[in-house]
């Protein structure tokens, strides 16, 4: 009898349908684990721990500029979210706009981080704050970390050094000006430490960016042990099949349910308020309905050394 395919995966209602049987991948067992992102990131780019996993963006094209041949992604796009919201300054040092961002130092809990790939592109972007202006302190967010997820190759100019100390305390010491994280900073609680969002409105500023630039940010992607893609004949189309199925399934019950799942009272409301600004189907997979947003991630992949300009986007499935 084969062995179950083993799976990690953050928890969100994408999945929820392979969770409880609903859906199955077509021609296997699966045992799926929900695992916490930054390590289940790390268990698959350090240990390959997993034979299908979810994998930051960011760290899918830094694997595959690298060489790094041990998975092949499925363009099931497990988490997207835009991130003006993840932005965390001190009021304390004069930063009124993104753009007295320049010459700052801003902590993030990793550079191949998606979250801090898509920041630094629309800061470059929209703003002018070139990444090479911003010294870039990685460390954990509340509990050390002491190394990259991958070894990073510096692009001249580029300055990013690794913190022992974390960056919510480096954030109450003053030792850095700012954090961009999707967890915010305990200090950020805290009356007592000078801490506020960037944006005061992100979600006015996030509703602006996909106005102006039509991008619904993608965040995760689905990886597949590509061993197991050469043993098993049609194994990629299965497990992208059986996903996109578990997100479909999500998808309709948040129009269908007459009872809230999530402590949401108003979640009715905000479903149509936010498929009115996107669209019906904001989440969709695939390569071609996503090829303007992926485009942009290795765009901007590329500006912070993370991918060879001659990297594109069929390479990252391949």
């Amino acid at each position: 009898m084969e062995r179950a395919l083993s799976i990690g995966c953050t928890f969100s209602d994408r999945i929820e349908a392979l969770l409880d049987g609903r859906v199955s991948i077509e021609g296997v067992a699966h045992d799926l684990l929900i695992v916490e992102p930054q390590r289940l990131f790390r268990q698959v780019l350090h240990d390959q721990a997993y034979d299908v996993a979810e994998l930051s963006m960011g760290s899918h094209i830094a694997a595959i500029a690298a060489g790094r041949r041990d998975y092949r992604a499925v363009p099931a796009f497990l988490s997207r979210s835009f991130r003006h919201s993840n932005l965390y300054v001190r009021t304390d040092r004069g930063i009124a706009s993104p753009a007295d961002l320049a010459g700052k130092r801003i902590g993030l809990v990793d550079f191949q981080q998606t979250a801090a790939l898509w920041l630094r592109g629309l800061l470059a972007d929209d703003y002018g704050v070139a990444r090479e202006s911003i010294t870039w302190i990685t460390g954990g967010l509340h509990a050390p970390m002491l190394e990259d997820r991958m070894p990073l190759v510096l692009l001249p100019g580029l300055r990013v050094e690794r913190s022992p100390e974390t960056l919510d305390a480096l954030l109450r010491a003053g030792a850095i000006d700012a954090v961009i994280s999707p967890t915010a900073p305990r200090a950020f609680a805290d009356p007592a430490t000078p801490v506020d969002r960037l944006w005061p409105d992100p979600r006015a500023a996030e509703l602006l960016f996909w106005e102006s630039r039509r991008l619904f940010p993608i965040m995760h992607v689905l990886v597949v042990r590509r061993s197991l893609i050469a043993a098993r004949a049609g194994l990629a189309d299965a497990v992208f099949a059986a996903f996109d199925a578990a997100r479909s399934i999500a998808a309709a019950d948040l129009h269908s349910r007459d009872f809230p799942k999530v402590m949401v009272p108003w979640l009715p409301s905000f479903v149509h308020q936010a498929h009115a600004a996107l669209g019906t189907d904001p989440w969709t997979y695939g390569v071609e309905g996503n090829r303007d947003v992926l485009e942009t991630m290795l765009r901007y992949a590329v500006a912070d050394g993370l991918a060879p300009p001659s990297l594109r986007v069929d390479d990252l499935f391949a």
